[in-house]
């Protein structure tokens, strides 16, 4: 069953996640950190989560294989595409590929609200079948 309230952040780059960290800090939400691709899988295949905020990058993956996971796409979770600079190129291949949405480094505290506000209303939405 879906929680509402636990969010997966798969972020390799410690700023990137101290940064993630402070702007989801009033959220109220239970956020699982993970830093490599193998870690966020072991998340996704043992819980199931509102929403995923992914590094462009990981060492040993990327957000591709999040998108492509099993895990998010049958259960319909919108993931968030971290970069630690915007790219067009990334951000149009992420928006291609089924991401929610695509944020920049450094991450504001009113983009990621406004970010997950939306992304928990498709999460909920997916989730109760509309």
């Amino acid at each position: 069953m879906l929680n509402p309230r636990k969010i997966l952040v798969a972020l390799s780059d410690l700023a990137g996640q101290k940064s993630l960290a402070g702007a989801l800090g009033t959220t109220g939400l239970d956020a699982v950190f993970t830093s490599t691709l193998r870690e966020a899988r072991e998340v996704l295949g043992k819980e199931q989560v509102a929403v995923v905020f992914c590094q462009v990058e990981l060492e040993d993956g990327s957000f591709r294989d999040i998108l492509d996971s099993g895990e998010t796409s049958r259960h319909r979770v919108p993931v968030v595409v971290c970069s630690s600079f915007y790219d067009k190129d990334v951000y149009i291949d992420a928006m291609c590929r089924g991401a929610f949405d695509f944020i920049a480094y450094p991450y504001a505290k009113k983009e990621v609200d406004w970010i997950l506000s939306g992304a928990l209303q498709t999460s909920a939405a997916a989730a109760s079948g509309a």
